[in-house]
């Protein structure tokens, strides 16, 4: 054995000899066998519902029989329930069946025993309750029974009994085919709309399922089949005028145009643009085209003009509000703007009153706001300059009330109801003359943009509003004891500026209202306290010295009427020029309900305050908004457009305060809340404008109205 083999053995003998060469010459008795125990693991539920299940496990220590566990219940009773297992292993479950009603006292109670010592237990008491309803889901009201392919209809799922949680619905949808549509959004809370776009293409068979399961419990679903037909014509055949306004690489830009729909293809149309430049260009059927588009409507127009669009063609995303009325956004890199698109319902040549307003920018080296906005009287192609007035706001420091026009001329309308407005203002006026191209949309609103090389050289566009039967007879009496809701773009003092609110005309010729306002220095709401107005003949609405009980500010209006509800507003003071539409108030009710189609648009307050607009559908139910825009943003450099299909659109109607809360039109972030101030027009139209001071925004909801047959 080596010397290391000898060191480890030598250690063995000394530590046995410290184990074995101890003690005395006695043994000590083993241990007492420790008693058994019996413990539930995990503990019995407090309370459970009568002719419910619960799972119950007990474990008994110490058994070396292994015996487990024999399971037992009592109650005041005769039905005190029942185990699946009245005999169990240690830490086997068995399962206890609650008594199929309430006993008196409304408890049980439950032993289990060890099987090796059955005075060996443990013991728990369990309430038991009146039981609750399983949850249920419903679709209320009832899908339609059949959908044309590429239409939404919105969906609603109401989930009753225990939702504790109120967790709602997921959405599904199954079909023969891969492509069976889609929800936005996927999961609504209960009672709370989803909208559900039919494929484009019927699937085979021509039919889907929609299905809204609780979240809560997934065992709890509805279900209801669809029948998807063929797709309508995107647009009816007929001739559409569309109009929409915003910011390009060059600024503040201003479109208007036609163009013709044959058996669901553009056959052809005309457009003018002006952005500081003007062009007038022809659409071509080649390149153009309709197509649904994820809910909206895309038109797509080929201007043949390089410097339009993308390579002349030119996008656009619309949301339908009726078969003859769409809220449109331009949706390419080209600009930003928003607007709306209408069936032409004449091309007659325009004759009587027209109440107009024009809005953007001067022709200076420094742009300033400019406003223009009056009445006018067209007799056979000419403008009757006796009974034409116009005013207008230069950059708050030139402006002018009251002037007249020297003469001017209207051409006759060519195949698209396209005219050239010559207006020429008199020696004195302080406002050079200006050009327009306008395009009739019928006997009662022309769109207009201005044309290139006139004396004024600005960068402008608008509208004019006929007023048919009641050109020249407008009085005091034709406003008062009325409101308008207007909302309305420019500037002020302090820079860019939204201002929107309520004209209140009383009958002794003063004011009264509210006018909202947002140049993001100051935002909010003003209460008028004081102010007058007087009407003229031609329907030239003068809005004087208003005043606020809660601010020191003065303003003053001009509103242009047709006597149909409708107005166009500037500003003509030197605090603000804004230019705006203007409606008469019917509502019933500020509280809206239902599906709508949504335009929106303003400033960020970022960097160079890029222009974002928006368009598409959103449904308002119990206060909550729900939907998705087709957005978009200028770049950094204002100098390109970045279109963003599908951005969701949430939110809350607080009816109490007047306030939409709309996430998704934040530049910032598209998750960021931004308040808006609303203002009824009737039941089925509202405007707002932004009033957090986060950006500049405004908008206009109009409720989806159905199919006209």
């Amino acid at each position: 054995m080596n010397r290391r083999g000898i060191v480890y053995f030598i250690s063995l003998l000394a530590i046995a000899a410290g184990i074995f060469g101890c003690g005395g010459g006695g043994s000590n008795p083993p241990p007492p066998p420790a008693a058994i125990t019996v413990n539930m693991n995990p503990q019995p539920p407090a309370s459970i519902d009568a002719g419910k299940t619960t799972s119950l496990t007990a474990v008994v220590s110490n058994d070396s029989a292994n015996g487990g566990v024999k399971w037992s219940v009592t109650c005041s009773g005769t039905q005190c329930g029942s185990f699946s297992a009245s005999t169990t292993s240690s830490g086997a479950a068995t399962v206890y069946t609650a008594p199929p009603s309430v006993p008196t006292p409304a408890s049980v109670t439950i032993t289990a025993s060890s099987v090796t010592d059955s005075t060996k237990s443990a013991i728990a008491t369990v309430t038991i309750s009146a039981p609750t309803a399983p949850i249920t889901v419903s679709l209320n009201p009832a899908p339609p029974a059949s959908l044309a392919g590429g239409v939404s209809a919105n969906l609603t799922a109401v989930v009753a009994n225990d939702d504790s949680a109120n967790a709602g619905v997921t959405w599904a949808v199954t079909c023969g085919s891969a492509q069976c549509g889609s929800f936005s959004p996927s999961a609504t809370p209960s009672g709370t709309a989803t909208s559900y776009t039919a494929p484009a293409t019927p699937p085979t068979p021509a039919t889907v399922t929609v299905t809204a399961t609780s979240v809560s419990d997934t065992t709890k679903a509805a279900s209801a089949s669809i029948s998807i037909t063929a797709p309508p014509p995107v647009l009816a055949d007929g001739s559409y005028v569309y109009h929409f306004a915003g910011e390009d690489g060059n600024g503040p830009y201003f479109v208007a145009g036609a163009f013709t729909v044959h058996s669901g293809v553009i056959s052809g149309g005309e457009q003018d643009l002006m952005d500081g430049s003007s062009s007038n260009d022809t659409i071509v059927a080649s390149g153009s085209s309709l197509s649904l588009a994820n809910g909206n409507i895309q038109i797509v127009l080929n201007t043949q003009n390089p410097n339009l669009g993308t390579n002349g063609i030119e996008t656009l995303r619309g949301t339908q509000v009726s078969a003859q009325r769409l809220l449109i956004t331009q949706f390419d890199t080209f600009g930003s703007g928003t607007g709306s698109l209408d069936l032409q319902t004449s091309t007659t040549a325009p004759s009587g009153g027209y109440a107009f307003t024009l809005g953007g920018q001067d022709g200076a080296a420094q742009p300033g706001v400019l406003a223009i906005g009056g009445v006018l009287r067209i007799n056979t192609g000419a403008i009757d300059s006796n009974n034409s007035v116009f005013d207008y706001n230069d950059g708050l420091e030139s402006i002018g009330q009251g002037k007249t026009f020297a003469s001017g001329t209207v051409t006759a309308p060519d195949s698209f109801g396209r005219v050239t407005l010559t207006l020429n203002t008199a020696v004195g006026s302080g406002l050079p003359g200006f050009n327009l191209a306008g395009y009739i949309v019928g006997t009662n609103r022309l769109e207009l943009v201005e044309t290139q090389n006139d004396p004024l050289n600005g960068d402008v566009g608008g509208a004019a509003l006929g007023q048919g039967s009641y050109t020249g007879t407008f009085n005091q009496g034709s406003v008062a004891g009325s409101s308008y809701a207007f909302g309305a773009s420019g500037g002020d003092v302090y820079g860019l500026a939204n201002y929107g609110g309520g004209f209140g005309f009383n009958a002794d010729g003063t004011m009264s209202g509210t006018i909202a306002l947002n140049d993001i220095k100051n935002h909010g709401a003003l209460q008028v306290s004081g102010g007058t107005y007087t009407v003229d003949p031609t329907g030239r609405v003068t809005i004087s010295n208003l005043t606020f009980s809660n601010s020191d500010a003065v303003f003053s209006f001009q509103l242009y009427i047709d006597g149909n509800n409708n107005a166009l507003e500037i500003g003509v003071d030197q605090n603000q020029v804004t230019f705006g539409a203007s409606y008469a108030q019917t509502a019933g009710s500020d509280d809206y309900e239902g599906n709508f189609a949504l335009a929106a648009q303003g400033f960020a307050t970022v960097e160079n305050a890029p222009f974002w607009s928006a368009a598409g559908p959103v449904t308002i139910s119990s206060g909550n908004i729900s939907g998705f825009t087709d957005y978009s943003v200028q770049n950094s450099q204002n100098t390109a457009s970045i279109p963003t299909p599908g951005v969701p659109l949430t939110g809350t109607e607080d009816t109490t305060l007047g306030t939409f809360n709309l996430s998704g039109l934040n530049v910032a972030s598209q998750s960021m809340s931004d308040g808006f101030g609303y203002y009824p027009i009737d039941d089925q139209r509202v405007l707002a404008i932004e009033i957090d001071g986060q950006q500049l925004g405004m908008l206009v909801m109009e409720e989806v109205q159905p199919p006209q047959q």
